[in-house]
């Protein structure tokens, strides 16, 4: 027997639309009955499909590239303004992190109440004005504001992105379609760094923000030739603004804590007060999602078991994905005293290993199933942070301490991150992939933003006494977080994949 709830005057309450007698059988990841089940015979993809699929996964390459792009850049920005702080500084990249997480909620629900192709092409022009002003922002406060403007693009962009490509895949190929969907902005983002350096050794920092206005705006272009329209579906109540608000303070306070705690001293009465009032906030952004008619957050969707499972792993590992990419090219730079030049081609091996990873295992879960790779993917990780751990010291020796862990943790993340969005994606009705997409996104966001504050406070300076220890430290704490996902991964999907189960 299942029974699922219905709210007929909320498009977002229930999963379902009546109350229900019908014995059906629950999903299971890994038969053929599961939503997510490898198929012998894989259906064949409409042309139109693909060309839609690439629209959408090259207008997440902007999103993906922003968040990491800065990285390389820190240095150049923070002497172009020498009156403002590194911490200051370091806002311009954990703000594009919190504001991208506030917004993703919002921009889901834009998406399936006004329609996902108009959305997702309002974010890639918003993103184009954006990149503009960043360019051109004269203070570091204009700057952070205008890639807080970015974050707001982004927040529109990705989750409409993979609601317009999925209706014109059969359920058979869906795993490729969001495997290489959910590729596109983290290897892009992976890639950043090295694009950053060369475009550092040829101009200056503005220029990485500036080359993703005609980006933006080639696939501004290629949407509106490209991508249908879906219905959206009809609203009956206002959307939970006041839950935005209290959702976007709530995860900037708690950075602030973090990143600001190691100047302010953590046992500092604001550092404990930004702390609590961080988590007040986001506990008042959940009572929000919980009694809103029409939340940002819709909590009905952890009750199927498939998607809080995916979120949870997601948002841990989260705290490695992309604060890796920070750490990285701090420890060439500090500590190995590489170029920007060097750095960006010494990190091209990780993106290079992930992108054959996630096209390879994307298809081999359109036909066996997605579990043993979501479950491989973290191990990977882990072997990968932990190396860098136990092996790399002072003396630089790329090709035998560094190399072999970047092509691990391409190889893990390959695994293992696309296919836990087809988990979240696969076990809802499609008329919820929009808001389900933003919210995988959301929560990977917001654990870049904490992972990326909580780096930041570990390693402090660079002219620090102990920069190894405190690198070690890092990687320590990258090696729990991929840890906790390890276990989450093993959490059986299959019993009671329903909305009340």
């Amino acid at each position: 027997m299942v029974a699922t709830e219905s709210e007929p005057h909320s498009p977002s309450g229930g999963l379902t639309v009546e109350l229900t007698t019908e014995t059906r059988p629950e999903p299971d990841l890994a038969s053929p009955s599961g939503p997510l089940a490898g198929r012998g015979g894989l259906e064949k993809v409409p042309a139109r499909a693909w060309r839609a699929l690439a629209v959408a996964s090259l207008g997440t390459v902007v999103v993906g590239w922003n968040s990491t792009a800065t990285n390389i850049a820190f240095r150049d920005i923070a002497d172009s303004f020498p009156a403002s702080s590194a911490t200051t500084v370091s806002w311009v990249a954990s703000g594009y992190l919190i504001g991208t997480a506030a917004f993703l909620p919002l921009g889901g629900r834009l998406a399936d109440r006004l329609g996902r192709r108009r959305i997702f092409l309002s974010g890639l022009a918003l993103f184009a004005v954006s990149a503009i002003l960043s360019a051109l922002a004269p203070t570091v406060l204009i700057l952070i504001a205008a890639r807080g403007l970015q974050a707001l693009a982004g927040g529109m962009v990705l989750p409409a992105s993979l609601a317009l490509v999925l209706p014109g895949f059969p359920e058979s190929r869906r795993s490729s379609a969001i495997g290489l969907w959910s590729a596109a902005g983290p290897l892009s983002a992976a890639f950043a760094p090295g694009l950053s350096a060369w475009l550092l050794s040829v101009t200056d920092w503005r220029w990485v923000y500036a080359i993703s206005t005609p980006i933006a705006l080639v696939m501004f272009v290629a949407g509106l030739l490209i991508l249908e329209e879906l219905e959206p579906e009809p609203g009956h109540h206002r959307l939970d603004l006041l839950g935005a608000a209290l959702g976007t303070a709530g995860i900037g306070l708690v950075v602030l804590a973090i990143s600001q705690g190691s100047d302010w001293g953590y046992a500092s009465p604001w550092t404990i007060l930004a702390a609590l009032e961080g988590v007040a906030a986001l506990g008042g952004f959940l009572a929000m999602s919980l009694h809103h008619p029409e939340p940002l957050l819709n909590v009905r969707l952890f009750r199927l078991r498939g998607v809080w499972v995916a979120n949870a792993a997601n948002f841990f590992i989260s705290f490695v994905s992309l604060p890796i990419w920070l750490v990285w090219p701090l420890y060439l730079g500090w500590v190995w005293d590489y170029s920007n030049q060097a750095v960006g081609l010494g990190l091209t091996a990780g993106p290079v290993c992930a992108g054959i990873s996630t096209v390879l295992f994307s298809r081999l879960s359109d036909r066996i199933g997605p579990r043993p790779f979501i479950r491989l993917g973290p191990l990977f990780m882990m072997i990968s942070v932990m190396w860098c751990f136990l092996r790399l010291d002072a003396t630089p020796n790329y090709w035998a301490e560094f190399a072999p862990s970047l092509g691990l943790f391409g190889l893990g993340w390959g695994m293992c991150i696309p296919q836990l969005n087809s988990m979240a994606v696969a076990e809802v009705e499609q008329r919820f992939w929009g808001e389900t997409n933003a919210t995988f996104n959301t929560l990977r966001y917001a654990g870049a933003a904490v992972g990326t504050a909580g780096a930041i406070a570990i390693l402090g300076s660079e002219d620090r006494p102990d920069l190894l220890e405190a690198f070690d430290r890092s990687f320590l704490f990258f090696a729990v977080s991929i840890l906790i996902s390890a276990v989450l991964v093993w959490i059986p999907v299959r019993a009671r994949s329903s909305p009340d189960g």
